[in-house]
C-alpha cells in the first residue's frame, strides 16, 4: 500500500524544490554582478523570478509554521521591494543595469545573501 504524505512533508518537499529554484536564480544574479555579460531582458527576468520565487517560499515557510503551531515573522520585505525599484530603474533609465541591481542589493536589509543563507539552512533541515 503506497503511503499519502501528509501535508506537512508535501509542503517541505514543494518548499525544498522552490529553494533549489530560487538558488539557480541567484548564482545568476551573482555572477551578472561579478561580471559575467546576460542580456538586460534575461537578468530583469531573473530578477522577477527569484522575487516571485521569494513570495512563494514566504507562503510555504508561513504555511509551514502554522502547521507545526509556530509563528515566524518574515523580514525580507525591503529586499523584495529593492527588487522592484532596481528592475523599474533599469526599465526607466540608460544607467548601467549592473550599477542600479548592485545599490539596489547593497540597501536591502535584509541583505540577499543573509536571505540566501537563511534558505539554505532551512532546505537541509528539511532533508
Amino acid at each position: 500500500m503506497v503511503q499519502i504524505p501528509n501535508e506537512e512533508e508535501a509542503i517541505e518537499t514543494e518548499l525544498c524544490a522552490e529553494i533549489q529554484g530560487i538558488e539557480k536564480h541567484y548564482q545568476t544574479i551573482k555572477k551578472y554582478l561579478s561580471g559575467t555579460e546576460y542580456d538586460t531582458v534575461y537578468i530583469i527576468q531573473t530578477l522577477k523570478d527569484f522575487k516571485n520565487a521569494l513570495n512563494k517560499i514566504s507562503a510555504h515557510i508561513l504555511t509551514l509554521y502554522t502547521l507545526r503551531s509556530q509563528k515566524t515573522k518574515i523580514t525580507w520585505d525591503p529586499l523584495l521591494t529593492n527588487i522592484d525599484n532596481a528592475i523599474e530603474a533599469i526599465q526607466t533609465s540608460s544607467r548601467s543595469p549592473r550599477a542600479t541591481i548592485e545599490l539596489s542589493l547593497k540597501i536591502s536589509d535584509p541583505k540577499i545573501e543573509q536571505v540566501m543563507s537563511y534558505l539554505s539552512s532551512l532546505k537541509e533541515s528539511l532533508k
